[in-house]
């Protein structure tokens, strides 16, 4: 008997699922339409909007990285899935207040007028925003019943649901003239445009909500409204990044998408039985005929 023998040949055969990749993929592509959107001026950066876009296109990054190929272990598929599903449930609380309108509380009163709107911050809302030119002019009258003295504050921006602090004061502020107004009338806003984005650590420009309370001897306010610092498609370096950022995360969710499958090498084995043929030699039927002993 002699060895088997064995020949390779070239078939195509899936790739494991990557749903990993896909999750994170999907949150980066995700978070960058969140920016665009809230950088152009059409939607704030609220629950829905970043949570909820987060969401889906991380469920639809790991769709795209695990349909046709491979199926990946349990907890390797399961995980990044149930994130995916918690970030879209924490985003779908945010639906009802799609049509939430700016309020305030305490019976203050707020009027503002730029050079291109002008509002109270009642009247203010997710679909229609105080317009503000981030270099041009800005003038406002805040109101409260009564004179609040030895008072603190704060103004906040809305990020995903959670209140991040821009600016507030460290001491009480004592009010000494009782003034139950404050007024304020600003030329070109764009220095304190910068100051502001410095301390909120991004670049303030498109829609926000934005809040602020306070609270002293004699009363309290707080409430919040919309702002939109007008700017043109990705004219901020946030929205340049960001679409950066997503096209590279859309690019390598279709390079999965599209490579699905691998080239290999198959090796086959010969059985013996039939290798052996390969190296019988026929021999002619005339050289059978006549063996044996001659007469």
């Amino acid at each position: 008997m002699g060895d088997n023998h064995s020949h390779s040949a070239t078939v195509r055969v899936r790739k494991s699922a990557r749903p990993w990749s896909g999750f994170f993929l999907g949150l980066l592509l995700g978070i960058s339409v969140a920016l665009i959107l809230q950088q152009a001026g059409i939607w704030p950066l609220d629950k829905l909007n970043l949570f909820g876009s987060a969401g889906v296109f991380a469920l639809f990054g790991i769709l795209l990285a695990t349909a046709g190929r491979d199926r990946a272990a349990a907890l390797t598929g399961i995980v990044p899935l149930v994130l995916a599903v918690a970030l879209v449930a924490w985003g779908a609380t945010g639906i009802a207040e799609i049509t939430e309108s700016g309020e305030l509380d305490g019976g203050c009163t707020v009027e503002a007028a730029s050079s291109v709107d002008e509002t109270v911050v009642t009247d203010t809302s997710r679909q229609d925003p105080f317009q503000v030119d981030p270099e041009g002019s800005l003038s406002w009258v805040a109101a409260s019943p009564a004179p609040i003295t030895n008072h603190f504050w704060e103004i906040y921006v809305d990020i995903g649901g959670f209140s991040v602090v821009i600016a507030s004061n460290d001491e009480a502020e004592p009010n000494i003239d009782q003034d139950s107004e404050n007024t304020g009338d600003v030329a070109n806003i764009s220095e304190y445009v910068d100051q502001v984005s410095d301390a909120a650590g991004v670049e303030l420009d498109g829609v926000f909500e934005i809040g602020g309370n306070i609270d002293g001897d004699g009363g309290s306010c707080d409430g919040f409204g919309f702002v939109e610092l007008t700017a043109g498609p990705f004219s901020t370096l946030i929205s340049q990044i960001a679409a950066g950022v997503g096209l590279i995360a859309l690019l390598s969710l279709l390079a999965m998408t599209f490579s699905r499958t691998r080239r290999a090498a198959v090796i086959e084995e010969t059985p013996a039985e039939l290798q052996s043929l390969d190296y019988v030699e026929d021999i002619p039927a005339a050289e059978h005929e006549g063996d044996g002993e001659p007469a």
